[in-house]
């Protein structure tokens, strides 16, 4: 048998790869798992409902698919609005919360207020039932020291000057010391400044008492004196915040016992102002109080703002105390006129201004022997701007080297009121650096850059004028005006402005106006200017 009709391996392809065999014939593979819809290739193409069948099929999934989707988005929206809902809740408890926050403050501070008030009060009737306290005590008090004469102290051996000292005094202790025990001031004490009490005691200083038997006959009104004041201190805490309290003691001759009296008197008394003025009487002991008792008091006095020590020996070993005392009581007022021998008021002065924390306000070191030596110190400290507002270096060594240094460091400041300069070694030389920095005329912005609010006192009475305004708005003013003036004599302001834009003649103008109104007497008057200047503007290029 012929075997033709056999098939060969080698042609015949596989059945399932859907191409022809050598045959001719085809082998597809219809089969299709997918239940979305497919059909059986062997049965021929899809009827109309079989694709209808498998569109709805399609659609169904698809509703399926928004059902969820819409479920989703419910979800969402439903979960924004209980967000905004707790946005609004927490919105709302921040309103509640700071209304009840203002609220609880605002009960607060008025609490705080009638707490206050209850202090106040409380404080002030303490103050009245200590007061009451010491008049009571003082009702059974009597004087215990004798008035004696002058006469009769001259026929017991004294002279006429002793005799009149000690009789004055002791007069005047005793008048001061009645008034304390009935717990008042001394009438005399205010008469300068109704917004201030305090004690006051004041003697001759032309011709000074330096006798023992004096201090002796004076000894026991010096122990009533300062057994009042020790007393006094309810009297003091009556008086108002804002009442000035002083305690002066003013050329008074003391000797050791009495000093140290008044020394514990003044331990821990209120007063805000101290001042001691000693009679110097050339020797070791001083003829009042000590350095080394005054900073004892001012140590002790928390309250103290203002101290005063004149003419008193000041020596080295006390200066770093002194300073000390100074920086943590927070003075703003400190006068150490003539208390320093050569070489320690360069060494005070430096301390002072180099220590650091300085609050003063005012500085005095009136004759002092102030040298070059603290000259850059000095014009380093003017130029930090500090709080200075008057300094009196009056009668000391600086030159005009020194002056010229200060001139510069006022070129910054801009604290600086008041400076005192007279009887120093400065010439011309020395006054004309000062009088550059305070009306420098070379130019318009060289006067409006000049210091406009520190008075310069050199016993040169055309200094007073530059700044004599309290205001340096108005000082600057008419130190412009004063230019403007001057120019205007020989008609060459228009000279010094060069090529200016003819569109700020109105400002120009105005310029004029404004700083003549800060001038009392006019010797030109601004239309003078004004007829200059325009006068001068259409000739073409200025003249430089």
């Amino acid at each position: 048998m012929n075997d033709n009709k056999s098939t060969n391996p080698t042609k015949k392809r596989k059945a399932s790869d859907g191409r022809a065999t050598v045959d001719g014939s085809h082998n597809v593979n219809t089969s299709n798992t997918n239940d979305g819809g497919g059909f059986d290739a062997s049965s021929g193409p899809p009827s109309n409902e079989q694709l209808i069948q498998q569109s709805l099929s399609k659609m169904d999934k698809m509703e399926q698919i928004m059902i969820r989707m819409e479920e989703k988005l419910s979800t969402v929206s439903s979960l924004e609005s209980r967000c905004q809902q707790l946005e609004a809740t927490c919105c709302s408890l921040e309103n509640m919360l700071e209304s009840t926050s203002q609220s609880t403050k605002g009960h607060m501070n008025r609490l705080e207020t009638k707490v206050d008030s209850v202090h106040v009060k409380l404080d002030r009737s303490l103050n009245f039932h200590e007061y009451n306290e010491m008049l009571v005590k003082n009702q059974v008090w009597g004087y215990s020291a004798d008035i004696d004469t002058a006469d009769n102290l001259v026929s017991n051996g004294y002279t006429d000057d002793e005799a009149e000292y000690v009789a004055e005094t002791s007069e005047e202790l005793r008048d001061i010391t009645l008034q304390l025990r009935r717990g008042v001031f001394p009438e005399d004490s205010n008469q300068f400044d109704s917004e201030a009490e305090g004690i006051s005691m004041e003697m001759p200083h032309d011709d000074p008492i330096f006798s023992e038997a004096a201090n002796d006959e004076l000894l026991p009104h010096w122990k009533e004196f300062a057994a009042a004041l020790k007393q006094f201190t309810p009297a003091m805490n009556l008086l108002s915040d804002n009442c000035e309290r002083f305690f002066t003691l003013s050329f008074v001759q003391l000797d050791h016992e009495a000093m140290l009296l008044i020394k514990d008197a003044l331990i821990g008394k209120p007063f805000r102002t101290l001042s001691f003025t000693n009679n110097d009487n050339g020797e070791d002991d001083p003829a009042g109080m000590s350095v080394d008792a005054i900073v004892d008091i001012v140590e002790s006095n928390k309250h103290l703002r203002k101290l005063e020590i004149g003419r008193n020996r000041i020596g080295r070993d006390h200066i770093e105390r002194l300073c000390s005392a100074v920086r943590t009581h927070a003075l703003v007022e400190l006068d150490l006129s003539n208390c320093f021998e050569p070489g320690n008021g360069d060494a005070m002065l430096t301390s002072l201004l180099t220590s650091g924390g300085l609050k003063l306000e005012k500085l005095v070191m009136f004759s002092n022997n102030i040298t070059s030596a603290v000259s850059t110190v000095l014009a380093d400290f003017l130029a930090s701007n500090p709080r200075l507002k008057e300094l009196d270096l009056e009668e000391d060594n600086l030159n005009d080297s020194d002056v010229a240094l200060i001139a510069n460091a006022l070129r910054s400041n801009t604290t600086l009121r008041t400076l005192r300069l007279i009887e120093n070694n400065i010439t011309k030389v020395g006054k004309e650096s000062l009088r550059l920095v305070l009306y420098d005329e070379s130019s318009l912005n060289a006067v409006a850059d000049s210091n406009h609010i520190c008075t310069v006192d050199l016993g040169w009475k055309a200094f007073d004028v530059y700044n004599s305004h309290e205001q340096g708005q108005i000082n600057r003013c008419r130190k412009i005006y004063s230019l403007l003036s001057s120019r205007n004599e020989t008609m060459s302001n228009v000279q010094h402005f060069g090529n200016i834009d003819l569109k700020i003649l109105p400002i120009m103008l105005e310029a004029v106006q404004k700083y003549a109104k800060n001038v009392n007497f006019l010797e030109v008057k601004p239309l003078s200017i004004v007829y200059e200047v325009m006068r001068k503007w259409g000739v073409g290029n200025f003249e430089t």
